[in-house]
């Protein structure tokens, strides 16, 4: 093989190699938000399933608001005696602000327990943005969380839990959806780190590599 052979099917994989070493971020932006507050939960009805946020919409006893949070999807509270509020949970949010929430809403008790004995106060947050390319996620979180692609599950872990951090793929581009509850007490941590998966944008380059090395041997082929 010619040394400018070489260098053309070089270079074009050099492209898609380091377009898939894209690092992960903090996924942000401006996200629709339907938040929904219930007492009196059991670990069941706690998890963080559509099944569960519907249930917890449709119970009478249960309060609800929809607005708009704009910042990173990156909060936490660790409050021993539980007395984060919504709104206070909200707040920590990297570089976030919130419209539309009403404030009477926003002053409820986060969450508390006891989810042993059904008496969990659980807040559910969904939260949308349309518009998101191919991802995948690694996702910092307590208690259950699952994410969504034009309103089909694609991953999570249902939860109630400790602390952990859950891997998703198969996010290929759509509206993401991230329902999220915040149950039996602090701590609430959510962090969603996100990497764009690039290759198919590298696949072009790749392409084009492949064409100047059949146009190069046919020049050979020709002299």
């Amino acid at each position: 093989m010619s040394v400018m052979i070489k260098r053309v099917l070089g270079a074009a994989l050099a492209s898609v190699v380091l377009g898939s070493m894209a690092s992960a971020a903090t996924l942000s932006g401006t996200f629709d938000v339907t938040v929904v507050n219930l007492q009196n939960l059991s670990s069941a009805q706690s998890q963080a399933t559509m099944a569960n946020f519907n249930a917890a919409q449709a119970n009478v006893a249960s309060v609800s608001d929809t607005f708009t949070y704009t910042g990173e999807l990156s909060f936490g509270t660790f409050d021993g005696t539980d007395s984060t509020t919504i709104q206070m949970w909200l707040d920590t949010g990297v570089g976030g602000s919130v419209a539309g929430l009403d404030s009477s809403v926003g002053d409820l008790q986060l969450s508390k327990p006891d989810i042993g004995a059904g008496s969990a106060t659980s807040t559910f947050f969904y939260f949308t943005k349309a518009g998101v390319g191919a991802h995948d996620f690694d996702v910092r979180h307590d208690d259950g969380m699952n994410i969504f692609d034009d309103g089909v599950l694609v991953d999570g872990f249902n939860g109630p839990n400790g602390v952990r951090t859950t891997s998703v793929a198969g996010f290929d581009g759509g509206e993401f959806g991230l329902l999220y509850v915040a149950t039996n007490g602090d701590p609430s941590v959510l962090e969603v780190g996100a990497t764009p998966i690039p290759l198919p944008a590298g696949l072009p380059l790749l392409a084009t590599g492949l064409g100047g090395l059949a146009a190069l041997r046919r020049r050979r082929a020709q002299s």
